[in-house]
């Protein structure tokens, strides 16, 4: 009996360990354990009032519908690469996939994505600049179309 509990205990133990490095919420969450940020959360509720009463394009409110929720961290300290391992790791171990990376003078915009499932995936930007740094996580209904995100910024 104590083997079974002691198997099962490591297996528990293990298994929250692996689920930990399969979100980019953690990565989040890892970064403002170890950074004092300013941090803004957008609740599903709000993006949907926004779509419904929002004054805004047809394009716009597409690309609001495909958002369940969203957190926005700010910090004006640079971003450390010891800030960023569970990333690392998790796009080196093939749960997240790095999306794209645009650096322009002083700016760089790099995008993560995790498919938790068929329907729910999520999507980390970080863009860094010289006098601020803003993390943004994005939690998707189904597989986001980037199309429709690229078409406003045009």
């Amino acid at each position: 009996m104590k083997k079974i509990i002691a198997i099962l205990s490591v297996m528990i133990l293990f298994v929250s360990g692996l689920s930990a490095q399969n979100s980019l919420k953690e990565v989040v969450k890892d970064f403002q354990r170890h950074n004092s940020e300013f941090t803004i959360v957008i609740p599903s509720f709000l993006i949907k009032l926004g779509v419904t009463y929002g004054n805004m394009d047809d394009e716009e409110r597409e690309v609001l519908k495909m958002i369940d929720n969203m957190k926005i961290v700010i910090s004006e300290n640079r971003f450390h690469k010891y800030d960023f391992q569970l990333l690392e790791e998790g796009i080196k171990n093939g749960n997240f996939v790095e999306v794209m990376t645009v650096i322009e003078r002083d700016e760089t915009v790099r995008m993560v994505m995790n498919k938790k499932s068929e329907r729910k995936s999520e999507m980390l930007m970080l863009v860094e600049s010289d006098d601020e740094n803003v993390l943004m996580l994005f939690d998707f209904r189904g597989e986001p179309d980037f199309n429709k995100f690229i078409s406003l910024a045009d």
